[in-house]
């Protein structure tokens, strides 16, 4: 939903997410704190204290890192960090990776392994994409 004011003059239009946004920061403080509160509490099961504090760490939306990369390229940092753990640290990995700290951490605690099938199907629409890519190229320089 697209909420539309008027702000003198002219009209301010507010999309989903600044929406959330607002909603978020009126209420992130209290939010915060009822948190907190929950935490302190000594009955609660060692999944749920995990996940009050990745709530306080990581705020409502959750995981959502800025870069994303490829396949190919989490296998590479689990690789390097396998074979040189002391030459390649998550520091330096991200540094190399131009992705976070916290995106180094999580891909080297991942023991996610695509199947051959799924891989092979990956990289036919990769080069499909290319082609095609190509071909408007082609195309369009006429």
């Amino acid at each position: 939903m697209i909420d539309t004011r008027e702000a003198g003059d002219a009209r301010v239009t507010l999309t989903e997410k600044t929406q959330r946004a607002q909603m978020e920061w009126r209420q992130g403080r209290a939010g915060q704190m009822r948190l907190r509160e929950k935490l302190k509490e000594t009955s609660l099961a060692g999944w749920q204290r995990r996940k009050i504090e990745l709530k306080l760490k990581l705020g409502a939306d959750g995981w959502e890192p800025e870069k994303k990369i490829a396949t190919s390229s989490m296998e590479k940092i689990r690789l390097l960090n396998s074979e040189f753990p002391k030459e390649w640290t998550i520091k330096h990995l991200s540094e190399q990776f131009k992705i976070s700290q916290e995106s180094v951490r999580r891909i080297l605690k991942s023991k996610f392994q695509s199947s051959e099938e799924h891989t092979e199907q990956r990289e036919h629409q990769r080069k499909l994409k290319i082609r095609a890519f190509k071909r408007s190229e082609k195309g369009g320089s006429k």
